[in-house]
């Protein structure tokens, strides 16, 4: 059987339907206008500064990545690594770090942490230290005390400031 469409009065004067026009994405008035623009503004001015915060703390995240490669099984071997880091570190902050060593170096890492950064273990660091310029034999760190250091600079990465050590060489260099 096939369909035939009615021929009946029902459908006589019928016409499609107009679509109306589209309505326009763009705003309209200038209030809208000025709105989208200054909203563009902000958002590249705040994507901007994201990455410019994401390259200045690209060392942060290689020394991070670095020290957790380290293996704490062979402590003279992990300290010599992470001091190696954290003097890579401490010279790209501050260039005049390349001469200094042992304590000079350690009394950097005091001035540039945070409050946050509590669990700062001075003596144990002091005495790591001294002892990566002995022999391995007279090594006497055991590797829960290397873990101890590495979690320590891992948290000093993470959290360190140079702003109160840059104020504090600005008030010598005035003195002088």
């Amino acid at each position: 059987m096939s369909h035939t469409p009615p021929t009946t009065y029902v459908l006589k004067g019928l016409s499609d339907v107009q679509v109306p026009p589209s309505i326009s994405w763009f705003p309209q008035t200038i209030g809208w206008k000025i709105l989208f623009v200054a909203f563009t503004a902000f958002s590249l001015f705040v994507i901007y500064n994201a990455f410019k915060k994401y390259k200045k703390n690209r060392y942060r995240r290689h020394a991070i990545k670095d020290i957790s490669l380290i293996n704490s099984d062979n402590p003279y071997k992990a300290t010599c690594e992470l001091f190696h880091i954290m003097k890579r570190v401490a010279v790209y902050l501050e260039p005049s770090n390349a001469s200094k060593s042992g304590k000079e170096l350690l009394q950097f890492f005091l001035e540039t942490k945070t409050i946050d950064c509590v669990h700062f273990h001075k003596k144990l660091s002091e005495q790591a230290l001294q002892q990566i310029w002995l022999p391995e034999t007279m090594f006497t760190l055991i590797p829960e005390q290397v873990e101890v250091l590495l979690h320590q600079f891992r948290y000093w990465l993470l959290h360190h400031s140079l702003e109160n050590y840059h104020k504090k060489e600005q008030k010598v260099n005035t003195h002088d």
